[in-house]
This record gives C-alpha cells, structure tokens and sequence, in this order.
C-alpha cells in the first residue's frame, strides 16, 4: 500500500509541475487568439477571413479566459470558497509532498478507515481536481470557439467535479456523516 499511495503522490507533484505551465500557456494563447480576432476585424481587406464573424463574442471570452487562466490559483480558490470550504491553493510555489504512511490505515470504525485512505491520497486528489478544473474551461472554451462538440452543462459537472476532488476530505467527511446518520 505504501508504493501506491508514493506513486500517486509522485503523480500529485507531476500534475502540479505541469499545471502552472499550461495555465500560462493558455492564458498567453487566448490572449492571442483574441488580439488576433480583433486584428482580423478592423481590417476590412484582410485575406483571411475569420471564422467568427457570426459569433462577435468568441474573442471577448477567450479575453477573459486569459485572465482566469492567468490568476488560475486565485479563481481555485474562489470556487472553493463557493463550495463552502477555505482550502487555499497555490500553483506559484510548488513545495514537493511527502507521501503519507500507510501503515496505519485501519481506523477503529469503517470511516475512520476510509477518512484515513482520502487522507493518505488527498494530495492526488487536490492535483488532479485542480487539472479537471483546468481542462473543463479549456473544453468550453472549445465548444464556445466551435472547435468541438459537447455541452457547456457537462463542462459545468466536469468542474464541480474537480471542486469536489479539490475539497475531497471535507467531500469524504460528509459522506461519511451522511451514511452515519442513515442517510
């Protein structure tokens, strides 16, 4: 047990790694894409012409979204806020995790057992919560753009799932609550 929950440790750190690459990265494409919408539009004599004409709003959200992308910590944390929890998160100072113990995973009762695995793999589920986040916006961003098919409601299930796994020990508490009290 203890090698698995190492290895998802060592994942955790990877995502956390490369997160904060890709959130600059994308802030810095949407901020293009949309200077180079608003370019395309001023000129009337511009050879290509751009795919957007009849969606005026497309580089205004991907102006915005550069900005999400850019301030990503902070807009974690005002949807964890939302969520109803005050877990601060940081992609600017990465600070490698140690990987919990599992030699004493057994708890006295069956939630104290499964409080303490959530525990055990928190930092996995926080890092991946936070990529699902990232790669729900990026996805709408893509169906907004009308570069790819889907919905912006299965977007939204995608991102209040990455909360969720954000806020997975409070998620796991209440759970654990919730069938203590037989529902």
């Amino acid at each position: 047990m203890q090698g698995l929950v190492n290895f998802t440790t060592a994942i955790a750190d990877s995502i956390a790694v490369v997160l904060p690459a890709l959130c600059y990265l994308m802030a810095c494409s949407c901020f293009l894409f949309a200077g180079w919408t608003f370019r395309s539009w001023a000129y009337d004599n511009h050879h290509h012409p751009h795919h957007f004409h009849n969606r005026p709003w497309v580089p205004f959200v991907s102006l915005i979204l550069s900005g999400v992308f850019a301030s990503f910590p902070q807009f974690l944390n005002m949807a964890n806020v939302s969520a109803g929890t005050n877990l601060v998160t940081s992609l600017t100072s990465y600070q490698a995790t140690t990987p919990g113990n599992a030699n004493n995973i057994l708890g006295a009762t069956p939630e104290n057992t499964v409080v303490n695995v959530v525990t055990l793999f928190q930092y996995f589920f926080q890092a991946f919560g936070a990529a699902s986040v990232w790669w729900a916006i990026v996805r709408w961003r893509a169906i907004v753009n009308g570069r790819n098919q889907g919905s912006a409601t299965a977007c939204a299930v995608q991102f209040v799932f990455g909360v969720m796994c954000i806020n997975i020990l409070t998620v796991a508490n209440g759970v654990v609550a919730l069938f203590q009290t037989g529902g």
